[in-house]
């Protein structure tokens, strides 16, 4: 080696440690920037988690009230009945009434699974239709 390649070398050394300093300071803003962008989106991940919960705990609300009004009323309907102290017209009347309360209570359940679908896209098409038809 001559004494011109020493500073040659000592240069393209130098400037090795530059670029490698560059790119390390460059990976240092790409790892921070990814850091960030996964904590917003385990937030967030976490707030609609708790959104859909809650979205499901009012439809179990929605969905128990009403079942155990319609069972009650349906044991008054069958009492009356066995006892002799209801006419035809009124049993008929109340049992339409049943029925519309069971209607409203289809329709929760179908808005419930609707909301379980989205939530969840990975279902088939076939457990998709059956949920929300």
């Amino acid at each position: 080696m001559d004494n011109d390649t020493v500073p040659e070398i000592v240069r393209n050394l130098e400037s090795m440690v530059a670029t490698l300093t560059e790119l390390i300071a460059v990976q240092e803003n790409v790892v921070s920037e990814q850091s960030e962008r996964l904590m917003q989106n385990e937030q967030a991940l976490k707030e609609s988690n708790e959104r859909f919960l809650a979205f499901i705990k009012e439809a179990a609300m929605r969905l128990k009230n009403p079942l155990e009004v319609v069972e009650e009323n349906l044991a008054i309907i069958v009492n009356d009945i066995e006892h002799g102290e209801s006419e035809p017209g009124t049993v008929s009347l109340q049992l339409r009434i049943q029925i519309k309360n069971l209607e409203q209570i289809r329709k929760n359940i179908i808005e419930l699974n609707k909301a379980i679908v989205d939530h969840y896209g990975e279902l088939s098409y076939a457990s998709k239709k059956f949920l929300t038809e």
